[in-house]
C-alpha cells in the first residue's frame, strides 16, 4: 500500500528544497514576522489581561505562515499536471493515491520546519512560553492540522482551478483573511458578533487557541472564549476535533478530485 510513498515524498521535497526563491520565502517570512512585525505590534498595543503581547502575537504567527505556505504549495500541483511528471507517475507502478498522500507529508515537513524556525526565533527575541509535555503535544498537532487542512484545500483549488494565476489571486485570500478573524492578532471578544460567531468556525481559530494552551498554558489560549467550559484540556481536545475533521474534509475531498482528474 505504502510502495512508493517514500521516493515520492524525496521527490516532493527536493522540489520544494532545490528552489532557492522559495526557500528564501519560506524562512524570510517567519524571521520577518517574529524579529520585525511582532515586536513592533508589542510596541504599538502593549500588552492585555496581564498576558505578554510578543508571546501572544508570536504564537499567532504560526496560524499565518503554515496555511500561507500550504496554499503556495498547491502551485506545484498545477505545474505537475501542465509541465511536470504527473502522467509519469500515473504508470509507475504504485499506488496512485500515494501521490496526493506524498505532497500531504512533504508539506507537513516544511511547516513543521517553520514552527520551530518561529519558536526558536520568538524565544531569542524575548517570548516567554510555558510549555509541558502534554500541552505541547497537543499544540504541535493543531499545527500539523491546520496545516493538513489548508493543503488539502489547496490541492482540491489545484484541480478544479487551471491558470497559475487564478490559482495565486486565492492564496492570500485564504492564507490571510481567516488569520485576520482567529484571534491570532486580538483576543476574540474585541470582533462584532455577527463577525465572532463566524469567527468560531473557522479551522485558524482552534489552531490558535491549542497552539497558545500548548505554548503559553490556558489562561492565554482563548479556548474559553470558544467552548466556555470549564476544563482546559476538554475544551482543547474539542478544538482538535474541529481541526481533525477540517483535516479529514479537504484531503478527502483533494483525493477524489485527484482519482477524478487522472481518471479523465
Amino acid at each position: 500500500m505504502i510502495v512508493g510513498f517514500g521516493a515520492l515524498y524525496r521527490r516532493r521535497l527536493a522540489v520544494a528544497l532545490n528552489n532557492p526563491v522559495a526557500i528564501t520565502g519560506q524562512l524570510l517570512l517567519p524571521v520577518l514576522w517574529v524579529l520585525v512585525v511582532g515586536p513592533a505590534l508589542a510596541r504599538a498595543f502593549g500588552g492585555f489581561s496581564h498576558v505578554d503581547y510578543f508571546t501572544y502575537i508570536a504564537v499567532g504567527q504560526i496560524v499565518f505562515i503554515i496555511p500561507f505556505s500550504a496554499m503556495f504549495a498547491g502551485l506545484v500541483v498545477i505545474q505537475d499536471r501542465y509541465a511536470g511528471i504527473l502522467r509519469e507517475l500515473l504508470v509507475a507502478p504504485i499506488r496512485r493515491s500515494m501521490i496526493p498522500l506524498a505532497n500531504v507529508a512533504t508539506v507537513l515537513t516544511i511547516a513543521m520546519g517553520q514552527l520551530a524556525l518561529i519558536v526558536v526565533l520568538s524565544l531569542i527575541r524575548g517570548a516567554h512560553l510555558h510549555v509541558a509535555p502534554g500541552r505541547l503535544a497537543l499544540g504541535l498537532l493543531a499545527a500539523a492540522l491546520l496545516s493538513v487542512a489548508t493543503y488539502g484545500l489547496a490541492e482540491l483549488l489545484a484541480y478544479r482551478i487551471t491558470q497559475p494565476q487564478i490559482f495565486g489571486t486565492l492564496i492570500p485570500a485564504i492564507g490571510a483573511t481567516p488569520y485576520a478573524l482567529c484571534g491570532a492578532i486580538y483576543p476574540l471578544a474585541t470582533l462584532p458578533p455577527g463577525v465572532k460567531q463566524f469567527a468560531y468556525a473557522l479551522p485558524w481559530t482552534h489552531a490558535v487557541a491549542a497552539l497558545r494552551y500548548g505554548f503559553m498554558g490556558g489562561p492565554a489560549s482563548g479556548l474559553r472564549a470558544i467552548w466556555h467550559l470549564q476544563s482546559n484540556i476538554a475544551m482543547a481536545l474539542l478544538s482538535i476535533g474541529v481541526l481533525a475533521a477540517s483535516a479529514t474534509l479537504t484531503v478527502g475531498l483533494a483525493l477524489r478530485a485527484f482519482e477524478r482528474e487522472t481518471l479523465a
